[in-house]
């Protein structure tokens, strides 16, 4: 994986700036880099995908991560820093597995492979949104269902084994659910929360560009040159020239 330059950033900020933040982060991983595993992110399992975006941050913005949040117990706000590298994703399975995975409940045997963004997509970009979309992300999941070798379909399947196949995607791709443990200082209650690694990077981003345009302006004012040129520039040039024209 290669970090984007600038101009391609700000490119893929502004060209995505009304999309929905899946398509968002998927275009900031194809424009480091185009596959993974000789699969395109889109059809990567989330966790995969979890991988790619904590990797790029990091590339981008560095190895640590801040996080606000109120504590279940008593109220108190609490602010976190970590690192990119101690969030467990565990190991997940990557897209070179491509194989169907194979689980037996009671006297079903089920066939199924790992969810995807494309999956996530298709019940988020819907205009007309199902009422279940669990179930309807185990529908395109889900390849092949049997009993006894007769197939079955999927609405026929009891609910305890439509859990157990939920739960057994989950434990084959634990990067697709990041938690981060905190503990309250005031309180010392302990507790994991959520922790959404594409809308954290696309805060980042939107921030970023904004101080960089503002950058621009400033430098192309000063001197004229041109966005390209200035985007050329390292940041720590940049910032030089800047405290000299604001001097």
């Amino acid at each position: 994986m290669q970090a984007p330059s600038s101009q391609v950033l700000l490119r893929i900020w502004e060209e995505q700036a009304g999309s929905h933040p899946i398509r968002r982060a998927l275009a900031l991983l194809d424009s480091a880099s185009s596959e993974v595993e000789g699969v395109r992110w889109a059809q990567a399992p989330i966790g995969a995908r979890e991988h790619g975006l904590l990797a790029l941050y990091e590339d981008l913005f560095g190895p640590e991560l801040n996080a606000v949040t109120d504590c279940p117990r008593c109220g108190e706000s609490l602010e976190s820093t970590f690192a990119a590298r101690e969030i467990g994703l565990g190991s997940g399975t990557f897209p070179s597995e491509r194989e169907p995975m194979r689980l037996r409940v009671q006297e079903f045997d089920i066939e199924y492979r790992l969810p995807t963004s494309e999956d996530l997509l298709g019940i988020v970009e819907d205009p007309d949104p199902p009422e279940d979309a669990p179930l309807r992300l185990l529908r395109s999941c889900v390849l092949a269902a049997r009993r006894g070798g007769r197939a079955t379909a999927l609405e026929d399947l009891p609910s305890e084994v439509l859990s157990r196949v939920t739960a057994e995607m989950a434990e084959r791709d634990p990067g697709a659910d990041i938690r981060i443990g905190l503990t309250c200082p005031a309180c010392a209650h302990g507790w994991t929360a959520d922790f959404d690694i594409a809308s954290y990077l696309l805060d980042e981003l939107d921030d970023w560009a904004q101080r960089t345009l503002a950058e621009v302006h400033i430098l192309a004012r000063a001197y004229g040159w041109s966005e390209r040129e200035i985007l050329d520039m390292s940041p720590i040039r940049r910032s030089h020239y800047i405290e000299m024209v604001q001097a």
